[in-house]
């Protein structure tokens, strides 16, 4: 098969985009790093040089204009999604786009459609769904090991010290400016757990309750704590909890973020680095009692920017449905967005169910 050149625009959400290069540079089978375009002409060039990329631009639309690049990452500010996914799609380059899909219901909108109109594959980059530790939590959801989920429970805690504007740097930067961002310590992680419970439910959420606010860092412009609970169509419950206000203890063995999972037979609990990193507790057999689960090396959290790259090469290869689609991005940052609606005014948050 034709291997597929990889071009990358944006380098500002810098936790997805290096390790993506990354593993471009050790190899990919069918694809390669071809060109990256930043705006900061010093950060795409010293990208450039590190993961072998051919060629490095301050404008995006001489990326584009490439005829050797086939799929586009984009790991912009989300602001300019919108602008850099359109752009794109015209192109007739595949897209696969970081996360949140964009900050506005219009302008996710506006990138679905212009991907439906000219026939290019649209691809969520949320990195959960291509976790082992999540992918075996899935499977075991599927066969029933837990009988029928009922509720979850996501929480995140960082500091806000571990938010940088790019990696030689001590500044937020943009991801606490509302403009390119949408919001602060609530959007930025919240849009994967909102992808991950509908995923985990096989379910979209039907209403929304949700609190916003500045907990300890009271002189950012953007949130430092975000909490939701939300309803789903399959009759779940599930709660967001995503913070930017931990205390300066985070690091590989303290894992920031976990999830548990509850149903009617059992309940499983993740952590994204944490050992272990999944537990299971169930009354079928074999799982009956607990069983503990735990990964090593590369397999334990950064395989996922892997095995995204690799999914949606086969599916430009295959034309296959990318199994994370713009869709599944819409209907995850219109639950964050209702959150924040819902801590505006008050009162919960009815939604259009999608599925």
């Amino acid at each position: 098969m034709k291997t597929l050149g990889i071009g990358v625009i944006g380098l500002h959400n810098h936790y997805h985009a290096y390790p993506m290069a990354h593993y471009l540079q050790q190899g990919i089978d069918g694809a390669c790093l071809v060109a990256v375009a930043d705006e900061r002409k010093n950060y795409a060039e010293e990208f450039a040089r590190r993961y072998g990329a051919g060629a490095s631009y301050k404008e995006y639309e001489a990326l584009l204009e490439r005829s050797d690049i086939d799929i586009v990452v984009i790991t912009s500010f989300t602001s300019a999604h919108a602008e850099h996914c359109i752009a794109a799609a015209r192109a007739g380059k595949h897209i696969l786009l970081d996360k949140p899909i964009a900050t506005t219901m219009e302008d996710a909108e506006r990138i679905v459609e212009a991907a439906h109109r000219h026939g290019v594959k649209l691809m969520m980059a949320y990195l959960l769904r291509f976790l082992p530790a999540y992918q075996r939590a899935k499977k075991l959801i599927q066969e029933g090991v837990i009988g029928k989920p009922t509720s979850a429970f996501y929480s995140i805690r960082i500091p806000v010290d571990f938010i940088r504007d790019a990696p030689d740097v001590q500044d937020q930067g943009w991801y606490i400016d509302p403009a390119k961002g949408g919001g602060g310590g609530f959007l930025d992680h919240g849009a994967h757990f909102a992808d991950a419970l509908r995923w985990f439910f096989d379910s979209n959420a039907t209403s929304v309750y949700g609190k916003i606010g500045n907990l300890t860092y009271k002189n950012l412009p953007v949130e430092d704590y975000g909490i939701c609970t939300a309803s789903f169509a399959g009759g779940q419950i599930g709660t967001i909890e995503s913070s930017w206000h931990a205390a300066e203890w985070y690091g590989p063995l303290t894992s920031p973020d976990r999830c548990t999972i509850s149903g009617t037979e059992g309940e499983i609990e993740l952590h994204y680095q944490k050992s272990p990193q999944m537990e299971v507790a169930s009354r079928i057999a074999p799982y009956t009692g607990r069983t503990y689960y735990d990964w090593v090396g590369d397999e334990r959290s950064d395989i996922c920017y892997k095995r995204i790259v690799e999914h949606m090469v086969k599916c430009v290869q295959e034309d296959l449905q990318p199994d994370v689609t713009g869709e599944d991005g819409k209907a995850a940052l219109g639950l964050i967005l209702a959150a924040y609606r819902s801590a505006r005014e008050g009162r919960e948050i009815l939604l259009e169910t999608q599925k």
